[in-house]
């Protein structure tokens, strides 16, 4: 069965925030209508190249940094990520609020961790919208759009708290200056109208691109309206409490893999530069991207390349490893309390309207 959100007459010829929407906007398909290729391809090449990190950096290092791993931390670890997500729902919660989107705390937490399951697939971070359209019926496109807020200010939280470890790298200051930069113009570029029109200008006329312009210019919009309620900013400090949390948790990996060498401060650049570098890669869950960039910052911090690929597997698997069992778990509860069934679904392009033939 095939969910679609419903059509709103603000989603055809109907200016929202500054550009004029036209066209339909997105439904929910199924995942099976993909390719197979497209289904798989992108997961076999992050998981290739995690496995290539892993070999052709320090095998040996890796196995002995596994070993020598500090048990005592593992409860604590587990608490912070958990944290995250549960912080996560919470702020996803004030967000839908804003949009009029009505559910519980405990139902946008419920249905926030279970879409967690579907993470690491194409398309599985918007599975948790999809689940919150099952569940109230609400827009799908405007569902996505607090995601997308959700996301970016949480991104710009992870900036600022990366700017103390910014100030002790020499040698990679520009590049990791250029990533976190990067990540300001998508925010400047969603956010700011003049900016946009000069990106929608751009996407236009890129052959490959030009056909999702409808749904960009309905996420702006989407983003517009939601940043200028007041709640959305001043929510900001839940936010900052999830940087703080996920941070915490590299550090404390990095604690019981290798004592004392990270500070907290430089786990907050590596994880939100590897944060930026995951999302870039366009790889589902950045699978490859992130570890290797972690691993990167990390040995330039001085830490042994081997020990360096330990912590960064060890803290995937206390993050979206957990996250993924929790998921399954959420999902399984929400199918049953909230009657949803989206774990399988994506969002997809609308087919197009065949016209009526004209009477004689």
């Amino acid at each position: 069965m095939t969910v679609t959100s419903a059509p709103s007459e603000s989603s055809v010829g109907v200016a929202r925030g500054h550009i004029r929407l036209r066209g339909p906007r997105l439904r929910i398909g199924h995942a099976r209508d993909l390719n197979w290729l497209r289904r798989i391809v992108p997961m076999l090449i992050g998981v290739a190249a995690l496995a290539a990190l892993i070999l052709g950096i320090d095998p040996q290092g890796f196995q002995r940094a596994i070993q020598h791993l500090d048990l005592r931390l593992i409860p604590a670890i587990v608490a912070v990520s958990v944290a995250y997500y549960f912080l996560q729902g919470i702020r996803w919660h004030q967000l839908l609020r804003c949009v009029g989107v009505k559910l519980r705390l405990r139902e946008t937490v419920l249905l926030n961790f279970a879409g967690q399951a579907t993470a690491l697939l194409p398309l599985g971070e918007l599975t948790r919208a999809v689940l919150v359209t099952e569940a109230t019926a609400a827009d799908f496109g405007t569902v996505v759009a607090t995601v997308t807020v959700q996301e970016l200010l949480y991104t710009m939280v992870l900036i600022v708290f990366a700017v103390p470890g910014l100030l002790t790298v020499q040698h990679a200051f520009a590049g990791v200056v250029a990533a976190l930069g990067l990540t300001g113009l998508i925010f400047v570029a969603l956010t700011w109208c003049p900016a946009y029109q000069r990106l929608r200008w751009m996407v236009a006329r890129v052959p490959g691109l030009r056909r999702f312009i409808s749904e960009v210019d309905q996420l702006h919009n989407d983003t517009v309206l939601l940043l200028r309620h007041r709640s959305t900013l001043t929510g900001c400090w839940i936010s900052a409490l999830q940087a703080a949390a996920t941070i915490t948790a590299l550090w404390l990996v990095a604690r019981a893999v290798a004592p004392g060498a990270l500070t907290w401060e430089n786990a907050a650049l590596v994880f939100a530069v590897s944060n930026v570098a995951g999302a870039l890669s366009l790889i589902p869950g950045g699978i490859g991207a992130y570890e290797a960039s972690v691993v990167g910052l990390l040995a330039s911090f001085g830490i042994n390349p081997g020990v360096a690929a330990a912590i960064a597997v060890l803290q995937r698997l206390a993050d979206k490893g957990l996250a993924t069992a929790l998921g399954f778990a959420g999902y399984a509860v929400a199918r049953r309390t909230l009657h949803v069934s989206g774990l399988g679904t994506l969002p997809t392009r609308p087919p197009a309207e065949k016209a009526e033939p004209q009477a004689a």
